[in-house]
């Protein structure tokens, strides 16, 4: 039963940070019993009653409750309670939460309000350094005190700080294992599914080849040119059902080819994009942008999500492969971003030669693929004959949205 509490405490910081202030408060009310207050009685400016001692713990330990989620506010007004207290001669668990709050606020702050309290530590810190010098010839009792207090803020300040940076590097390598667990089972499930799908399409193709000569050896004229028909479409079925196979195969390696490719909040490197964009046209070719398209597009992608824009250029890689492969002269880029930024509408044209040479299929994404890549981001490829030519327009979110899967 402890156990489990102790557990459900780790995963509600609401209810943590109740028991945490239900407890100090409990342990400031029985040290106060006990007459532990006043550590700095000597040094008090304020002769306030005993019961005023009650009053800050009272308000400390509220101000507990807010060292998840809100922990800036809750250090900014527990230092003026604090001062408050000290300026009575200072009472120990009233330090004790100082001390936690100053942890959880290093701890649980954003990196901008970590960044203000360190320099207002560093600020301090000289202060402390010159001063304490300085206040020492006259009131050493004064001096002794700072040099305490500057201990207490620095100790609890590299706790937290160790703390946050353990759970920085936790978070990274438990992201890392997980992308790496998640590409190996994409990889798995892409083998299994050829090895089990693709097989059975084979032995079905064989079965229909077997039966087309068997129904060629038939004297029945009236069936056989429509059991033919029909085993043709069969097989051109099964065909078909093996491409879409090998396009959804595809899809899964780059995804995590894309997913691999360092660190996923590493930025785009867009002048290399670009140049390797160009060298997959052959000499003699190039790329025609539209004024401002490539502006635009820079500015499109550095903008996006980083794993968005890389599967964006391999969408890219891909059409302008296919353009190089199937088509002739230079290449036409257009690009469109919405006036909000939140979309952007890529195209590119391309003339095709009246008897274009008879080609291998590729063993890339090609045009299904990359229409099924586009789509795991909330995109889509549009690509249809254009008067002289062929064009194919891709519309991609460069953010989040709920049709795409987060990236």
């Amino acid at each position: 039963m402890g156990v489990a509490w102790i557990e459900r405490l780790r995963s509600q910081p609401a209810s943590r940070a109740i028991a945490i202030a239900v407890f100090w408060l409990v342990v400031g009310v029985v040290l106060w019993s006990f007459g532990v207050f006043g550590l700095w009685q000597h040094l008090a400016v304020l002769h306030a009653p005993r019961s005023a001692f009650l009053l800050t713990l009272g308000a400390m330990s509220a101000l507990l409750l807010l060292r998840t989620r809100m922990p800036m506010l809750a250090l900014g007004v527990g230092v003026v309670v604090a001062t408050l207290d000290v300026l009575m001669g200072a009472s120990l668990a009233v330090v004790a939460i100082l001390t936690d709050l100053i942890y959880a606020a290093v701890k649980y702050g954003s990196v901008r309000g970590v960044r203000i309290l360190l320099r207002i530590a560093v600020a301090a810190g000289i202060g402390l350094a010159i001063g304490i010098p300085l206040v020492a010839q006259s009131r050493p009792d004064l001096a002794v005190m700072l040099f305490q207090w500057a201990l207490i803020v620095l100790v609890s300040g590299l706790w937290g700080g160790n703390v946050r940076a353990e759970r920085v590097l936790t978070r990274t390598e438990l992201a890392g294992r997980h992308a790496a667990e998640n590409r190996e089972l994409r990889t798995r499930i892409a083998h299994d599914l050829h090895d089990l799908v693709a097989n059975q399409i084979a032995v079905a193709g064989l079965h229909i080849e077997a039966a087309k000569l068997q129904a060629a050896k038939l004297q029945s004229a009236g069936g056989l040119a429509q059991l033919t028909l029909s085993l043709d479409r069969a097989t051109s079925g099964t065909e078909r059902a093996h491409r879409e196979l090998r396009d959804l195969i595809s899809v899964l390696t780059v995804v995590d080819e894309v997913a691999g490719d360092g660190d996923p909040s590493d930025p785009v490197r867009l002048a290399e994009a670009f140049a390797q964009l160009g060298q997959m046209l052959p000499a003699g070719r190039a790329f025609d942008w539209e004024t401002g398209a490539k502006e635009r597009l820079s500015e499109a992608l550095q903008s996006a999500e980083p794993t968005r824009a890389k599967l964006v250029l391999r969408a890219l890689q891909e059409l302008v492969a296919n353009s190089a492969k199937h088509g002739e002269g230079n290449v036409s880029f257009r690009t469109e971003v919405t006036p909000d930024g939140s979309t952007m509408r890529v195209s590119l044209e391309n003339a095709v030669p009246p008897h274009p040479p008879v080609r291998p299929p590729g063993t890339g994404l090609g045009i299904g693929g990359t229409r099924v890549l586009l789509a795991s981001v909330g995109g889509e490829l549009e690509s249809a004959q254009a008067p002289g030519g062929w064009r194919a327009t891709l519309t991609v979110p460069l953010h989040h949205t709920e049709a795409g899967r987060p990236q």
